[in-house]
């Protein structure tokens, strides 16, 4: 059977495991990629992680891809090794260095992270490397704006860390572009861990309200909602990266506020805010997605957009019982924000 794939857009991405249910019983699959096709970041993550999730399924079936002869964008962006190393197609994720306008798809391996940091001696904690390597991907598109640069930096590193701290997996992936005709940038991050509800049931104190995976998106979203929330600890506490739950609000909130859009899917269910509205609706993927896309050109201060909305979301978190009522240190801003790869 042959799947054409025509578009990698956000909404491609969100129904894309569905229309793959259909192909479970089939044998032999060609995924065809030609024809006229926009492409986005969160598409190419999303879509690539279903195909190679189907292949690792479905070892025995007859696997094909055509139709990349003249898609030399995606294989420029490591999109066809992502789905699977062995394919000779294009580039290794994070292999090209990315320009002005793109961030190619790369994988974020915490451990490695580390491990890449004691062969040189340094050892930095976890929160520091994540800020750095933060950093050092926003560059790439930041196109010497040092404003947006902070702002897409932290972005990204409180991604990051939301998922290395509750995710349970060693490894996220990365992709984003800029369209400077536009003054946009779309950051998309995925992950294949444990998902949002799964974090925040960990927590007895989140089980009575917190009941389902919709549920649990909604309140993710929710300043100072985090599994580490104690009854007994009203703040994340007093360590330089400690958790506060802030990181998925500020990411959003910030989005909102520039008037972008903000997505956010997770084992069955996602929630967009856009336009001033939030929608939620239904999906299959097996991961947690997010996607970041922001207008560039009101960009001038990006310490104070971020005070800004800390200060609004503890206002917020003083109405929800079991939330922290104090952002931490982290999320209130970058950690070092001189030594950020400028």
């Amino acid at each position: 059977m042959r799947y054409c794939i025509k578009n990698m857009k956000m909404t491609d991405a969100l129904v894309f495991s569905e229309q793959l249910k259909e192909l479970e019983s089939i044998e032999s699959v060609e995924f065809n990629f030609s024809g006229r096709w926009k492409v986005r970041p969160l598409g190419m993550l999303v879509i690539g992680a279903i195909i190679r999730n189907y292949r690792t399924k479905y070892p025995n079936n007859d696997f094909k891809i055509s139709g990349y002869e003249d898609k030399s964008y995606l294989g420029t962006m490591g999109f066809f090794k992502y789905i699977s190393p062995q394919l000779e197609i294009g580039k290794f994720p994070g292999e090209s260095k990315g320009s002005d306008n793109y961030i190619p798809i790369t994988a974020i391996k915490f451990n490695e992270l580390k491990e890449d940091n004691y062969k040189k001696g340094n050892y930095a904690v976890m929160g520091d490397l994540i800020e750095k390597e933060s950093g050092r991907l926003a560059k790439v598109i930041s196109r010497d704006n040092t404003e947006l640069h902070k702002l897409l930096t932290y972005l990204i590193r409180e991604i990051l860390r939301n998922t290395h701290e509750h995710a349970k997996t060693d490894t996220s992936w990365i992709c984003g572009q800029y369209w400077p005709s536009y003054n946009e940038a779309e950051i998309g991050i995925i992950d294949e861990g444990i998902g949002i509800f799964e974090s925040l049931a960990l927590n007895a104190a989140h089980k009575k309200y917190i009941t389902d995976n919709k549920s649990a998106l909604q309140w993710a979203l929710k300043a100072g909602i985090s599994e580490s929330f104690r009854p007994s600890k009203k703040d994340g506490g007093n360590g330089e990266w400690a958790n506060s739950g802030y990181g998925l609000y500020m990411a959003s909130e910030i989005c909102k506020y520039l008037h972008g859009s903000f997505l956010l899917m997770s084992y069955g269910n996602y929630i967009l805010i856009e336009d001033g509205k939030t929608q939620m609706g239904e999906t299959s993927f097996e991961g947690t997605a997010i996607r970041m896309f922001i207008p560039t050109n009101n960009i001038n201060n990006a310490k104070d957009i971020i005070s800004h909305i800390a200060n609004k979301g503890e206002n917020e978190s003083r109405k929800i019982k079991n939330a922290f009522k104090k952002a931490s240190v982290p999320s209130r801003g970058l950690i070092d924000e001189l030594n950020i790869d400028l």
